[in-house]
């Protein structure tokens, strides 16, 4: 491309269709720590029609925590639900609660339970439940469960938010679970069972078992006379092996296997002609049986963190797949099969040790999502525009210092990563992609902010950490739908005036920057919800802070300032306050007018007023010290010396 004015290729721009707001994932902002993680919010349902859950996959990889699948995998969803009767037996209060899918059961989850209470199990509204939650008790019996013969759903283990694992103690599958004629999901994840004995067999109903985090070695060939069994979750047990007897499991339709020790699978898996989920993250597999091409109706297949070099041919006749995740492993090279399952429309391959993706890439038209990150390519795929509906690429950390202008063809693409690749600009064809919805381009040489990225007035998340810029260009305005910002590690100094016009920005990261003083257009931006500007050399905060009322997190440790202003009160919604490592010694008056602060991290501050050990107590104790401060001056005690009329605006509320 000459230096000339770029011009634009006639092609067709496919039509934007919203499928997805990427600001779900910012519901749980207070949890949000130094650097944002932003993750797809709720739960979501897999259905083989791919579209809605392949546009969803966005954010942490996939095939190390399978983040987006596990709620698909497990054997329940984790609905809401809310309370329809409350009782107290005993000394403990019992919910009876509606989920949002209309079917009622009983929460016992999280009451140091070593045995179910036996009112529960004779009251007449109780056996009516079809679900009750045991997870995160101390149970060592199930004595009188049957008696609940209505139950459809156990959670004995369960997995919550995060993908944490609650279970109890049981070394053994309980009798009475085989007495329930009706169940069909059984979570006896985070137990401590060593293996499943014959009598599961009497689970005839089953159809949904989650074994996951217990330690069984080996499966019984009883398994396979459960007929109705659609999902078997085993990840993090022992195994060593899939027994062949699996392949006679016709009703399996998801079989997760993550983190155990398989190093072979026999060659009779691919005869499970129903399945169409396989998860083998995590194992130790070198190679794959030769027939992998006998599944008829496998859509998805994880094998990333194993070890394999290569894959068997036959893979290409596997026609229904559509998710190949092939992450972490040790592939010097594509596999020439896979450029032939023409169905593919996710690909990962990223963290291997891949020199060159060929021409042949581009042979497949449907592929929506190709990871190649973290490889050692030299050269920017040319083929790759020939991959029409390609819509997210990540291409980051590989050898090559710069893009083609080919790169512009690309014009559907919405998600963007090209970090660490020593880029000192962009091609002019850049601005053609203006589908770009989040992009990816930190860690590169970018000393001068790319103009290009002004004309993509698309852009939501833009990630610009680790660049070395020493400004932000007013034009910063034109993207006026950005949301999430992140400047880290850069060598800003102040930001634009313009910057209060990013109306809708929520997010933004410009911690270790040298700003050495606060940047005021930074107040004026009242969108912003999460702020982090440690590390910044700031000397001072000032009164204009109490202008930033929508915020929730504010980030201000490792600085040099020595107080915090009263005008702090104008932060309405703020539940996160961290100044780490600064000089503050006193807390303002004001702070007690903030209604919904939770978290205070102060330490390695000289804090006298009030003293480290109260500020510890949470806001409680901190609203207590500013009571009994006033209370004293209205004694007429001389030991605190401030403004009374202060103090008394503060508390008033108390």
């Amino acid at each position: 491309m000459g230096s000339g004015q770029s011009t634009q290729p006639n092609f067709q721009r496919r039509p934007q269709v919203e499928v997805r707001d990427h600001m779900e994932r910012l519901q749980r902002i207070s949890d949000l720590k130094v650097k944002p993680v932003i993750k797809d919010g709720g739960v979501l349902e897999l259905s083989m029609t791919q579209a809605d859950m392949l546009y969803r996959m966005k954010e942490t990889h996939l095939f190390d925590n399978f983040t987006v699948l596990k709620n698909d995998l497990l054997p329940y969803r984790t609905l809401p639900a809310r309370s329809v009767l409350t009782s107290t037996m005993g000394k403990m209060e019992v919910s009876i609660k509606e989920r949002s899918d209309g079917k009622i059961g009983i929460d016992l989850g999280l009451k140091n339970l070593t045995s179910i209470p036996e009112e529960i199990c004779y009251n007449s509204d109780m056996q009516q439940c079809s679900w009750i939650d045991l997870s995160r008790n101390k149970l060592e019996t199930l004595d009188n469960l049957e008696l609940l013969i209505h139950l459809q759903e156990v959670y004995i283990g369960r997995v919550l938010e995060h993908g944490k694992l609650y279970g109890n103690t049981f070394s053994k599958i309980p009798n009475q679970l085989y007495q329930l004629p009706f169940l069909k999901i059984l979570d006896m994840s985070a137990n401590h069972l060593t293996e499943l004995p014959p009598s599961i067999v009497n689970l005839r109903h089953i159809e949904c078992l989650s074994l996951a985090r217990n330690r069984l070695t080996d499966l019984p060939k009883e398994l396979e006379q459960l007929r109705s069994l659609k999902t078997l979750y085993l990840d993090g047990n022992l195994l060593s092996e899939l027994p062949e007897f699996l392949s006679r499991c016709h009703s399996i339709r998801r079989l997760s296997v993550r983190n155990n020790k398989i190093a072979r699978i026999s060659e009779e898996i691919p005869l499970m002609e129903g399945l169409e989920i396989l998860n083998l993250h995590g194992n130790e597999l070198t190679t794959l049986p030769e027939n992998m091409g006998e599944f008829m109706n496998l859509v998805i297949l994880i094998l990333s963190s194993n070890k394999l070099r290569g894959l068997p041919s036959s893979m290409e006749a596997i026609s229904t797949l559509e998710v190949l995740g092939l992450e972490k492993n040790a592939f010097k090279f594509v596999p020439s099969c896979v450029h032939k399952i023409h169905g593919l429309r996710m690909l990962s391959l990223s963290f291997n040790e891949i020199d060159e993706v060929s021409d042949d890439i581009g042979q497949l038209k449907y592929l929506d999502r190709l990871w190649l990150e973290g490889n050692k390519i030299d050269n920017f795929p040319e083929a790759l525009p020939l991959a029409a509906e390609l819509d997210d690429l990540r291409i980051g950390q590989n050898g090559f210092g710069a893009l083609p202008d080919s790169i512009g063809q690309l014009y559907g693409m919405r998600d963007l990563s090209i970090n660490n690749l020593g880029l000192y600009k962009l091609p002019e064809t850049f601005e053609w992609l203006y589908n770009l919805r989040t992009l990816n381009i930190s860690d590169n040489n970018l000393s001068v902010f790319p103009e290009e990225v002004f004309k993509l007035n698309c852009i939501r998340e833009l990630q610009c950490a680790g660049n070395g810029l020493k400004s932000i260009p007013e034009k910063i305005s034109s993207l006026s739908n950005l949301q999430m910002l992140n400047l880290r590690g850069n060598s800003l100094r102040d930001l634009p005036t313009q910057f209060s016009k990013l109306s809708d920005l929520l997010v933004l990261d410009l911690s270790h920057n040298q700003f050495r003083e606060f940047p005021l257009p930074l107040c004026d931006t009242v969108s912003l919800k999460y702020i982090d500007i440690s590390d910044c050399h700031i000397s001072a905060i000032p009164n204009e802070i109490g202008k930033l009322r929508n915020v929730q997190s504010l980030i201000l440790s490792r600085n040099t300032f020595d107080s915090l202003p009263p005008t702090i009160y104008g932060l309405v919604n703020l539940s996160e306050l961290r100044f780490a490592d600064n000089g503050v010694t006193a807390l303002p008056h004001e702070i007690v007018r903030l209604p919904k602060v939770s978290i205070i991290e102060c330490t390695n501050n000289p804090m006298e007023d009030p003293n480290l050990a109260i500020i510890g107590g949470g806001m409680s104790c901190i609203r207590e010290y500013f009571q009994r401060k006033l209370f004293s001056v209205q004694e007429g005690k001389p030991a605190f010396h401030m403004d009374v009329s202060a103090i008394r605006a503060a508390v008033g509320t108390l």
